[in-house]
């Protein structure tokens, strides 16, 4: 299999992933927790979050379940840390994320049947072009640096560990891009350019493997993926450090949505 079809197969496995009942598409809410207890949209109970955690309260007849559907009423309380989010509760055909972002407690709700989910036929991309893949040079910073940083919502304010830089040349351009780490190994990439506005989303990342010991990376631009906030208004999603502005126009990867 050549690389515009192993693209083709990779392409298919993500707009699947995008299209599962409960995805970024089925977004319809984003809610953060008040201090005093009361109601929220689209949801039954009363709601509140302090510095311990969150606490809701249920009635029998609010119908709310566990995620795998086990009846429940009466108050449910959880802790998370920064970052941290989780399959709450759920009441009919909504399921409820509970997260922490930016030091507050917030709700998500996600709509099985939410008409964004119905209509979507996959995300528009760039046709694979083999010279977006480009050699890198990994070098880890002395000791990683965690930074604050903008997120989708102008209300919350993030922090990201960067682990190091990833240096490459793009259309006769030299160019780096600070890396954070995964859980596998692999760097994250996230960027602007100049179709953003325009052709792509406002921002958008890359993938990279594990660049092991000796530092060396392969690019491939045309795996460049929007983040959430690309399909719902109801995504948080951070936003690269300033320093990760190339200056030349990436048309590989993911189009703005329809």
């Amino acid at each position: 299999m050549d690389a515009a079809e192993e693209f083709t197969q990779w392409r298919r496995m993500r707009d699947e992933g995008l299209a599962v009942p409960f995805g970024w598409l089925s977004l319809s809410s984003y809610q953060w927790l008040p201090e005093v207890p009361r109601p929220l949209d689209l949801v039954p109970g009363v709601w509140s979050a302090d510095a311990s955690g969150a606490t809701a309260g249920f009635e029998v007849w609010d119908s709310i379940t566990t995620p795998d559907g086990d009846p429940v009423h009466g108050t449910l309380a959880k802790s998370l840390h920064e970052g941290e989010s989780m399959h709450f509760i759920r009441h009919g055909d909504t399921l409820v994320e509970l997260g922490v972002r930016g030091g507050r407690y917030m709700i998500r709700t996600r709509e099985r049947t939410h008409p964004r989910l119905k209509a979507f036929t996959g995300v528009p991309v760039f046709d694979h072009d083999p010279t977006f893949i480009v050699p890198g040079r990994y070098t880890a910073f002395h000791a990683p640096k965690v930074v604050p940083i903008d997120s989708f919502r102008s209300d919350t304010r993030l922090r990201t560990e960067l682990v190091g830089e990833v240096e490459f040349e793009l259309a006769g351009h030299r160019a780096s891009l600070a890396a954070s780490r995964n859980a596998d190994g692999s760097l994250t990439l996230a960027f602007r350019d100049q179709t953003n506005g325009v052709q792509t989303a406002p921002r958008r990342f890359v993938t990279v493997k594990d660049p092991g010991t000796d530092g060396d990376v392969a690019i491939d631009f045309n795996r460049t993926l929007n983040y959430p906030m690309a399909f719902s208004p109801h995504a948080v999603c951070p936003a690269p450090v300033p320093g990760n502005r190339l200056e030349v126009p990436v048309r590989a990867g993911e189009l703005m949505p329809r």
